[in-house]
């Protein structure tokens, strides 16, 4: 825990229900926001690589100095200073809009930078990163968001209203549902409408460890996650929400194939329409995961999931729409910040670590497993279960004493041929979660 948290750090996002002048003030601040995020890169870019791909440059690069030869790196300190140095001559027009927005806009895009440079580094050194590309262009309508907040309880909350800098007290469609200090509020806009999301310090301290079972996890495509706690499976199904935007996409397709104009008012309703959708489809997806989520986090114990490339996942097209219909990487992540809330461990296994194509019984590794294959066979010691049920086990018997495991040389081949089992020898029942 970070020393200027008092305990354990949650966040709600809650809808906003402006006035049009307040929604017009969002609009402007997201506007402020974009403008200083945008110019910090363009400074940036200056002074690193001499030279920059921001449209604007030609009206304040003459304000600022540049590094014709590249190599200074610029801190979001150093971005702050210069920009404040400029904007009263730059940005005239931004004297009635909060100034804290624009500040939080460059401390975000300083933070991308910083973590584009760890990359690069880890890169030239030859080490493991994460794939992190230079921070984009915030384009317009694109992205409307931005920060208002100043620190700790900068901003005030009253019941189901917000009081935001510039703006006024703004309703919203319900309370806060946390006590404690208020770190930080993004407000944005989806789909036409307007959402808070604020993060906060509780104050509570980190949970103690929760007894309960250990469950091993398996991500798929057809069952989103299949578990396995050593006594029984549980299957959480796949919400598949992208089905609902099939009729909308092929509209705008007839209407592009037959009226090859630029946008026409027709085909601007259907992209307002397909929006909307979109945010329904997030809504579906975020509530079934949250409540497994929560569901599963609260049971104690230890859970235990496998690493995946969901990005190396994608590059089979004819799997990609379902993958990402999914949504396993924020399953993930949501189930990782949930055990930490409730004290259960939460582990990762490592991507290589090979869960579908090793025996849960006897341990020998297979050297290859087909896509088609949803039966797992064993021709060392005849033992069969589903796939993905074979995959949990091991992720549930992953690290323990006492696991089973064949030698050396039986996992560098194939499994032997010996006797066969039955098919269901191990108990083992499909009970669905109860997150309808």
């Amino acid at each position: 825990m970070s020393p200027h948290l008092k305990g354990v750090v949650k966040a709600h996002r809650i809808a906003l229900d402006p006035t049009d002048r307040q929604a017009s003030l969002m609009l402007e601040h997201a506007g402020w926001a974009r403008v200083a995020a945008n110019w910090a890169r363009g400074r940036f870019q200056l002074a690193w690589f001499g030279e920059t791909d921001e449209r604007n440059a030609d009206e304040w690069s003459a304000h600022v100095e540049a590094s014709p030869d590249g190599g200074a790196w610029l801190s979001d300190m150093d971005l702050r200073k210069d920009f404040n140095a400029v904007k009263a001559d730059l940005f005239a027009w931004s004297g009635g809009l909060s100034q804290n927005v624009a500040k939080n806009a460059i401390i975000h895009r300083g933070r991308g930078l910083e973590a584009w440079g760890a990359a690069c580094k880890a890169r030239k050194h030859g080490q493991p990163h994460r794939k992190v590309g230079f921070p984009p262009v915030r384009k317009r309508y694109r992205k409307l968001a931005f920060t208002p907040s100043n620190g700790r309880n900068s901003i005030q909350v009253d019941g189901r209203q917000v009081r935001l800098p510039r703006i006024g007290w703004v309703r919203m469609r319900e309370a806060l549902r946390f006590d404690g200090d208020i770190l930080s509020i993004t407000v944005s806009r989806t789909a036409g409408r307007w959402f808070a999301s604020f993060t906060v310090d509780t104050g509570e301290p980190a949970p103690a460890p929760r007894p309960g079972p250990d469950v091993g996890i398996d991500m798929g495509v057809k069952t989103l996650a299949v578990l396995w706690d050593g006594g029984e499976k549980t299957e959480i199904a796949n919400p598949k929400a992208l089905a609902a935007l099939r009729a909308t996409q092929q509209a705008i397709s007839r209407s592009v194939k037959v009226n090859g104009r630029p946008c026409t008012r027709n085909r601007r309703r259907l992209y307002e329409k397909l929006a909307r959708q979109h945010a329904q489809v997030v809504r579906i997806r975020s509530d079934h995961h949250h409540k497994a989520t929560t569901q599963i986090a609260k049971r104690g114990g230890s859970v235990t999931v496998e690493t995946l490339n969901v990005d190396g996942m994608k590059r089979n097209r004819r799997l990609a729409r379902a993958i990402s219909d999914a949504g396993m990487a924020e399953f993930v992540r949501q189930l990782e910040y949930k055990c930490h809330w409730y004290g259960t461990e939460f582990r990762r296994v490592d991507r290589w670590y090979p869960s579908s194509r090793t025996c849960s019984d006897c341990g020998a590794v297979k050297p290859s497993l087909l896509l088609s294959e949803r039966t797992d066979r064993c021709h060392r010691c005849g033992f069969e279960c589903d796939r993905d049920e074979n995959a949990a086990r091991n992720l549930q018997a992953f690290g323990r004493p006492g696991r089973p495991s064949a030698d050396a040389e039986t996992r560098k081949t194939d499994c032997g041929s010996h006797g066969r089992r039955s098919i269901h020898q191990t108990a083992h029942h499909a009970i669905p979660l109860d997150i309808t």
